[in-house]
């Protein structure tokens, strides 16, 4: 709960979150993390994102409105962040059914067998196209789609290819989430995320292996939530998140350096929510 000073301390420093944030509009309505730089659709959607959970009005929204909408949209990434921003704003979503039958093949997988070096995840664009389709009430290819992310499962409980990876295993276990699967009997794969949590705070990129990320640590509790399980040291992962806030405002990827971005602090602010840390703004 905290003292009313310290709930007053949080809500400074979260509002400095906030004018990071929003001073990071462009005139065109879109958001950069990076200012002077054009708007980008995954920065508009991270910015809105964080301001919904830090429960602070963005500003000038007809003028995002409209530029998401007018945006040229190239892949299925793009129309995943389109519909998440529009759903933020409470405006109608586009209609991309067809877009998303496109890209499912005959194992239940979307999108290319071959993933690229960059790619967080394989998992990645079917969790994008279960969400679509799940946000646009479109009938789904359930059991397959299950098939083929549980095929992705390795004997140490984690998902990836070649190799486990946390990143695979957090979209892995939204899709089945999204899907409806029951995960809670996974104990393999709960074992295997709870070896890339820290003692000192945080969750590292690799089993048992410092020091601890930002990235790592939000999909560490994101898929600890999926399995209704508590962290094993809260307050020092509270005080890793805290302690990677910059003087802008913003959050950093880690302890030891790094310049503040709209992911890293979409991520401290979800992973702050999760652990029960009080994070509205205002």
């Amino acid at each position: 709960m905290g003292t009313e000073a310290v709930r007053t301390e949080r809500r400074i420093l979260l509002r400095k979150t906030v004018q990071y944030i929003t001073l990071r509009q462009n005139d065109d309505g879109g958001y950069t993390s990076v200012q002077y730089t054009d708007s980008t659709l995954y920065d508009t959607y991270l910015a809105l994102e964080t301001l919904k959970i830090l429960k602070a009005s963005p500003p000038r929204v007809g003028d995002t409105i409209a530029w998401v909408r007018n945006y040229n949209a190239m892949n299925i990434r793009d129309y995943y962040l389109i519909n998440r921003i529009l759903m933020i704003l409470n405006q109608p979503l586009i209609d991309v059914s067809k877009h998303v039958a496109e890209l499912m093949d005959s194992t239940g997988r979307f999108g290319a067998y071959e993933v690229d070096v960059e790619a967080v995840s394989e998992v990645e664009t079917t969790f994008m196209c279960v969400e679509l389709m799940s946000m646009l009430n479109i009938e789904q290819n359930r059991d397959k789609t299950i098939g083929f992310v549980l095929s992705l499962k390795n004997p140490n409980g984690g998902f990836g290819t070649p190799e486990s990876s946390l990143s695979s295993t957090f979209y892995a276990l939204k899709t089945l989430s999204t899907l409806n699967h029951p995960i809670e009997e996974m104990a393999d794969t709960l074992r295997f995320v709870r070896l890339h949590e820290n003692p000192e705070g945080g969750f590292s990129l690799k089993p048992s292996v410092k020091p601890s990320f930002m990235e790592p640590t939000f999909m560490g509790l994101t898929c600890l939530q999926l399995f209704d399980e508590e962290p094993l040291y809260p307050d020092e992962t509270i005080g890793f998140i805290l302690g990677c806030q910059n003087s802008n405002g913003g959050f950093r990827r880690s302890l030891e350096h790094g310049i503040s971005s709209f992911e890293y602090t979409f991520q401290a602010v979800s992973s702050l929510r999760m652990l029960g840390f009080e994070v509205e703004a205002f």
